[in-house]
């Protein structure tokens, strides 16, 4: 016969057992909730926040705007990154573009990833992507670090005009234009210039900015390249994959704001709370 002694001792035991089991069953529960979380963040970032574009919208007041270009519509795009866009997620960029109806239209550079060469058919659907854009005054370009040949043959067949190291003076319902600047940063060039009208610069590689308006001065400048970093870590300015010295959306720099598109395309297949973006830009006087 058992004595109370030992009774109590299996009575402890099971008592200890029991909570043992519901503190593992807890722990269980917890790191399946956390793995549930994290594997729902990676699959929206993986099929839904790479892939659905937004548009940012921005107000840009300057005095030297003429009266002929106040209220125009200045559209940006960047960073395709082909291999990671494909014709269907382009189309649907397409028709978000040419919903806003754009008065300009500019695309700063890297239509593929460093190591990718573009295939006859992802030139062909390059190709069918921006000849299918819209634009009332022009449409411009400047190539991306990434870029190689295709992209010269690629922007001339979709009659885009490339800005390499160049300005394009543009006119617009009347006498007085504004100035369109478009820089290599992969081989960056001073632009030599006499006028002294509202400047628009583009350029791919934000980070050469400083070098850009020791030279040639730039009201606005439109940028690209970072990505946002892809993954931004929530609350902060601090994207994971990026290593640029100017990373955020906005700076003023001097006299030049610098505005920079998280782009469209990606590196490594993923996008968290920084999803890829359409930037369009208001010109306004006032």
């Amino acid at each position: 016969m058992e004595t109370r002694e030992q009774k109590n001792k299996k009575m402890r035991n099971k008592i200890i057992k029991e909570e043992r089991e519901k503190k593992i069953g807890k722990g269980v529960k917890v790191v399946t909730i956390i793995l549930v979380i994290f594997l729902s963040f990676l699959m929206y970032g993986m099929f839904m926040g790479a892939k659905y574009s937004i548009v940012k919208e921005t107000k840009i007041t300057n005095n030297k705007i003429p009266n002929s270009f106040h209220g125009i519509k200045v559209v940006q795009i960047s960073d395709i990154l082909m291999d990671s866009l494909n014709k269907n997620d382009l189309n649907y960029i397409s028709k978000k573009i040419n919903k806003i109806k754009p008065d300009i239209l500019v695309f700063t550079g890297d239509l593929k990833k460093e190591k990718h060469s573009l295939s006859k058919k992802e030139i062909d659907i390059l190709e069918e992507f921006f000849k299918g854009l819209s634009s009332n005054i022009g449409r411009f370009a400047v190539i991306g670090n990434n870029d190689d040949d295709s992209f010269k043959v690629i922007m001339e067949n979709s009659n885009f005009e490339i800005l390499d190291n160049v300005e394009k003076i543009l006119y617009y319902k009347d006498n007085e234009p504004i100035k369109l600047m478009g820089f290599n940063t992969s081989n960056l060039k001073s632009i030599e210039t006499t006028s002294d009208y509202y400047s628009i610069c583009l350029l791919h590689n934000p980070d050469k900015i400083e070098e850009i308006i020791k030279t040639n001065s730039c009201n606005l400048a439109l940028a690209g390249d970072t990505l946002g970093g892809e993954i931004k870590i929530p609350f902060t300015d601090i994207g994971v994959f990026d290593n640029h010295k100017y990373n955020k959306d906005y700076y003023k720099i001097k006299n030049t704001k610098l505005y920079i598109n998280n782009g469209l395309g990606n590196n490594n297949n993923i996008r968290l709370f920084n999803r890829p973006s359409i930037s369009l830009y208001r010109l306004t006087k006032y």
